[in-house]
């Protein structure tokens, strides 16, 4: 009987060994569509420095992953942000209310009264009368996303609101499909990521939309303006406005260990170059800093 026992003991931990050698040095890393050109980029530079690592990018439709790539902190989980996104106000170009859009800069304030229900009435409105931007805005259609991916909570949030204030049509899917939205209702406004509104291989803005144009200073209007990612991303990474959310990103885990830790380590020493290539702001150098530092002392 001791012996049966001892063999049976011994079969589990050689098969433990096994699979414990099996999946050692995979990593997998959980992203939504707009930030998958990012992490498949480090993925594969990661693995020219250490092809003893294999890391797996996979859809955010699996339920579980080493690494989840996501905006804000998930509870019971640890972060760890590796650059920022920006989300820019976008209409088709064939809108039939483009012209009228276009006579006049879009403010902080327009953006809360257009995408948030429950905003505070001035005192002219409260008279009945109404501007002829907020008559505008009556007749645009909003769409924001809803699925558990977006960043419209993101969005939300630099608004000073919540998801449930947002107003208007919600997209089920990817927030990628906010473009098909644009397409299929001519009328129709949203915020997107960098990442989407612009060819990554050109560095121009897709043909068929156009940018709210926003109230702001002429010189960074006309950088806006201009239609070339690399202008707008260095714009956004030295200047603040509060037209223009701009929000952290990073990966969350349950579990840590040494190939996480490493690949971490790298994404915010080196991995940073990469993140303006694939739409994506760098993190400013005080915060590379001390993420480099939460690493440490974990």
């Amino acid at each position: 009987m001791q012996k049966v026992l001892s063999l049976f003991l011994a079969m589990v931990l050689t098969g433990a060994t096994a699979w414990a050698a099996q999946n050692d040095g995979v990593i997998t890393v959980k992203t939504n569509k707009a930030g998958r050109p990012l992490v498949e980029k480090w993925a594969e530079v990661y693995k020219t420095v250490h092809p003893e690592v294999q890391i797996e990018v996979v859809s955010a439709k699996v339920k579980e992953a080493d690494l989840t790539l996501v905006n804000a902190p998930v509870e019971g989980t640890n972060v760890t942000w590796v650059g920022r996104f920006a989300l820019l106000p976008i209409t088709a170009k064939k809108n039939p209310l483009r012209e009228d859009i276009e006579k006049k800069t879009w403010s902080a304030k327009d953006f809360k009264r257009l995408f948030f229900a429950d905003e505070e009435l001035d005192e002219e409105e409260l008279d009945g009368t109404k501007s002829k931007k907020e008559k505008l805005a009556d007749k645009l259609t909003v769409y924001t996303g809803s699925h558990s991916t977006s960043w419209t909570p993101a969005l939300a949030a630099y608004f000073g609101h919540t998801k449930d204030d947002v107003k208007g049509n919600k997209v089920a899917g990817d927030d990628y499909y906010l473009l098909n939205a644009i397409e299929e209702e001519p009328t129709a406004v949203t915020f997107s990521s960098l990442t989407f509104l612009y060819d990554l291989q050109s560095r121009s803005i897709r043909q068929n939309i156009t940018l709210l144009p926003l109230n702001v200073k002429k010189e960074q209007g006309e950088a806006l303006r201009s239609g070339n990612l690399d202008e707008t991303i260095q714009l956004l990474e030295t200047q603040h406005f509060d037209t223009i959310p701009v929000e952290n990103v990073g990966f969350t885990y349950q579990a840590f260990d040494n190939d996480i830790d490493q690949f971490l380590a790298w994404v915010l020493n080196e991995g940073q170059q990469y993140n303006n290539e694939q739409g994506f702001l760098r993190l400013a150098e005080k915060d590379i800093k001390q993420q480099i530092k939460l690493l440490a002392n974990r």
